[in-house]
């Protein structure tokens, strides 16, 4: 890939922003945009003081630089040295007539409106101000944030904004390891003899599934490429009867809940296909050393699970296999998943999937506590709900944990999968489940 190599020792970049920089170059050259902006969305009710919130905002970019740095794309560095000024907040009011829905349709658009790469910054606050309520957003593009980052950038703020309306506050945690410090060091040992030993390591075991593992069930469409433009969702819900079952039997089988149902995902898999060996995408925080803990920045990546087929194996001893399979990936969560595609699939680097492969993420409410978990000072909030940004993968599963339930979104890029194809999966997946709790002895609890 073109000016990939070409990094500054002063400002590295690392291979999960390398591998975003390449998505957004490729999309310049071929005259497209495709956002991919995390972001908390939410309606606020009560007195949202603008200019309290505005000095906050600006406080809260001083405290994170990261947010106004661009890159220099023709070359793949850092301007670390040359931050954008602290940007306002981005205001919009009412316009004449306008509905609730065309209200949320013009946050969608602020949201996923282009960032200026090169300048920053790559951060934005936009208040669309209404007669009965705010319509409020925090935007990052991934390069410098993920959705933990979003968390402490929503901690911090309504911290600010309390502050700024001269309310008490205790004072805001250091941030031990800035993201450029966290950079150069994973980068440091990624350039290691230990760090290449663990790639080779990981690269032989991934050897027949790959790094983007190619995965056709039933009801594929058999296209080449798929459109980013075409997405589809479908919604289920497990219900508290089966909720409590998976809980239960995940005990009993000394597993997590997440990686029995991502079991069930694999023995679906299975049943839908002829393929031998399969390997879905695992995403992770990377947030396991306190150090980084207060880090805005984009740490979160994605592992590989791959198991072979083996239809004689009974229940216990699939699963017995399938966390196996687990540990080992997140044995090497210190591999960013852009280094991994670069040492065994070069050319997929920097370009978005060109094969069908599936991402399973699992967000309990511990992980899920930035949805509508933080109160500005005599307001109330609650989560907006946004289109979001299109999925790489052929289908995204997104399992959140809520009160007594489990909701599962699955969204899926068309051109692949139909919605009728990915429903039929999700039934398999659930089916499984239902036959493993009844194994476990639970069968009562999931009617």
């Amino acid at each position: 890939m073109k000016g990939c190599g070409a990094l500054s020792s002063r400002h590295p970049v690392s291979w999960t922003q390398r591998h975003r920089l390449g998505q957004i170059r490729s999309e310049s050259d071929a005259g497209v945009y495709r956002s991919h902006h995390p972001s908390v969305a939410l309606r606020i009710r009560g007195d949202l003081q603008t200019v309290a919130l505005e000095r906050a905002w600006i406080r809260l970019q001083e405290r994170h630089p990261v947010l106004r740095c661009g890159f220099d794309l023709s070359h793949f560095t850092w301007r670390l040295d040359a931050p954008a000024a602290a940007a306002g907040i981005i205001l919009a009011d009412s316009e004449p007539d306008e509905t609730a829905g065309s209200a949320v349709g013009r946050m969608e658009r602020l949201v996923d409106a282009p960032f200026d790469f090169e300048q920053g910054p790559l951060a934005r606050l936009i208040l669309l101000r209404r007669q009965e309520e705010d319509l409020f957003a925090l935007v990052l593009d991934h390069l410098v944030g993920d959705f933990w980052s979003l968390d402490l950038l929503m901690s911090d703020l309504t911290t600010l904004y309390a502050n700024e309306l001269g309310l008490p506050t205790d004072p805001l945690p250091p941030v031990s390891l800035p993201y450029p410090d966290q950079v150069r060091q994973q980068n440091a040992y990624l350039d290691s003899a230990a760090g290449l030993r663990a790639l080779d390591v990981l690269s032989e075991s991934l050897k027949t599934v790959g790094p983007v593992p190619e995965t056709r069930f039933e009801g594929f469409s058999g296209e080449i490429h798929a459109g980013y433009d075409r997405t589809g969702l479908v919604r289920a819900t497990f219900g508290s009867g089966l909720t409590s079952a998976v809980f239960a039997s995940a005990r009993s089988y000394r597993m997590t809940p997440w990686t029995l149902i991502h079991a069930a995902l694999h023995r679906a898999l299975y049943a839908l296909s002829d393929q031998q060996s399969i390997g879905t995408t695992l995403m992770t925080a990377n947030r396991e050393s306190t150090s980084v803990h207060q880090t805005v920045g984009f740490l979160a990546s994605k592992v590989v699970v791959a198991t072979r087929r083996d239809d004689q194996a009974g229940t216990a001893e699939f699963l017995r296999g399938f966390q196996r399979s687990v540990m080992n990936a997140l044995d090497f969560t210190a591999i960013p998943w852009p280094r991994l595609i670069a040492h065994m699939e070069p050319s997929a680097l920097g370009c978005h999937a060109k094969v069908p492969y599936i991402s399973f993420n699992p967000q309990n409410s511990t992980m899920r506590r930035w949805l509508g978990g933080w109160r500005f000072t005599g307001c109330e909030a609650a989560p907006l709900d946004l289109a979001g940004s299109t999925p790489d993968a052929a289908v995204v599963i997104s399992l959140t944990e809520v009160e007594a339930d489990i909701e599962v979104s699955l969204y899926h890029r068309t051109d692949w999968y139909p919605a009728e194809a990915v429903e039929k999966l999700w039934k398999a997946t659930e089916q499984t489940l239902r036959e493993w709790v009844g194994e476990a002895g639970f069968a009562d609890e999931a009617p």
